[in-house]
């Protein structure tokens, strides 16, 4: 790791630490954070905590990790574990819906800050619901909250689901909103048919494709690279992989899943190299 880099990594983690150190170890009332031993954060939602596991995106070729998936991992009363899914449909008030939301991102944010070494990515997804709730100006609230941290807003990718694919106007929307704030953005599609209808409309700088959506025909490899080719300066994600590719892949296809890395507590982080980065900035 060079200087600079080993200066700027020294810098972060000196923020985070000072941020940590003002965080409870305990839970007190009205507090929404709270510190735990080992240095990591959780977060108190009503009962429920909320903490952190990172998936490595890999750049194939070496296996070098570029950036980390973040998800939520939720203990509810009594200890039992509850699924995102079943936590966020449980607040069906759109207020309520943006401040979990955001709660969960800075969670994810400060186990991050305080874990991963060097310049690699957080990629964080934001609910579908959240996309229209949010009149306004989409990442402006979380923008403050990774200047706090002193956190590059370029270091972190917030990624769209699926369905808001479907929804071309609010997608280009949203995702201008989200990158005029700093933010990298990602989206999922279906298939390279749909990136090709969005590619002229959606300033996306990742594209995220399920690889049960792209295995469906034999000649997937045909379809990937024309899906690499009508990137518009994107890099292409294969996700949920559960064995290794074989073969050369197209240049600039990252994949994650399984045969690449298991969603890991903050213990288990390596730091990216930066040579890896170079290759995908914008």
């Amino acid at each position: 790791m060079d200087k600079d880099v080993e200066n700027a990594s020294g810098t972060l983690a000196g923020r985070a630490r000072e941020f940590l150190d003002r965080l409870p170890l305990e839970r007190e009332g009205g507090r929404q954070l709270r510190r735990l031993a080992d240095g990591g954060v959780v977060g108190d939602w009503f009962g429920c905590e909320l903490s952190s596991v990172f998936q490595p995106v890999v750049l194939p070729p070496d296996g070098s990790t570029i950036g980390y998936g973040a998800y939520l991992r939720i203990l509810g009363s009594g200890e039992r574990a509850l699924s995102p899914w079943t936590l966020f449909s449980a607040n069906a008030d759109d207020n309520r819906l943006v401040a979990l939301d955001r709660v969960a991102r800075t969670v994810h944010a400060l186990n991050f800050l305080s874990s991963v070494e060097g310049d690699s990515l957080l990629f964080l997804k934001v609910h579908g619901r959240l996309l229209a709730a949010v009149s306004g100006d989409h990442g402006a609230a979380f923008r403050k909250v990774v200047d706090a941290l002193d956190l590059p807003p370029e270091r972190i990718v917030i990624e769209t689901p699926l369905e808001a694919s479907t929804q071309p106007d609010l997608l280009a929307f949203v995702l201008r909103n989200y990158r005029n704030n700093g933010f990298q953005v990602a989206i999922n599609v279906d298939s390279p048919m749909q990136w090709q209808a969005l590619s002229s409309r959606v300033p996306a700088q990742f594209v995220k494709v399920d690889s049960a959506r792209l295995f469906l025909a034999d000649d997937w490899r045909a379809r990937l690279a024309w899906l690499v080719s009508l990137r518009e300066r994107a890099s292409v994600i294969v996700t949920r992989l559960e064995a290794k590719l074989d073969g050369v892949l197209p240049a600039g296809v990252l994949v994650q899943g399984y045969a690449y890395g298991l969603p890991a507590q903050r213990a288990a982080i390596m730091r990216a190299e930066r040579y890896v980065l170079d290759r995908f900035a914008f």
